[in-house]
């Protein structure tokens, strides 16, 4: 499981064997992603970061933190004053 995180080289698993193969839309489920948690990860790259779920004891499913959008991207970058100069 790959894809463009922070490096070209981003890894979460390697000759793993999936159960079936995933299709567009599909969700997978890292428990443990080390240093590409939202806690550590950040925006150098321009790609939003995931949404955070809890999953509870009784299977029930949390959204913790929503999917950031281009617009949190953007939110602080002072664009009337980067025209001035």
């Amino acid at each position: 499981v790959v894809g463009g995180l922070c490096e070209n080289n981003d890894k979460f698993a390697v000759d793993r064997r999936l159960d079936t193969e995933p299709k567009v839309g599909d969700v997978v489920v890292i428990h443990d992603t080390g240093a590409h948690g939202h806690s550590m990860g950040f925006q150098y790259n321009g790609k939003p970061r995931s949404a955070e779920y809890l999953y509870r004891p009784n299977g029930t499913v949390l959204e913790i933190r929503r999917a950031e959008t281009l617009d949190d991207i953007f939110s602080t970058v002072d664009m009337a004053g980067a025209r001035a100069l």
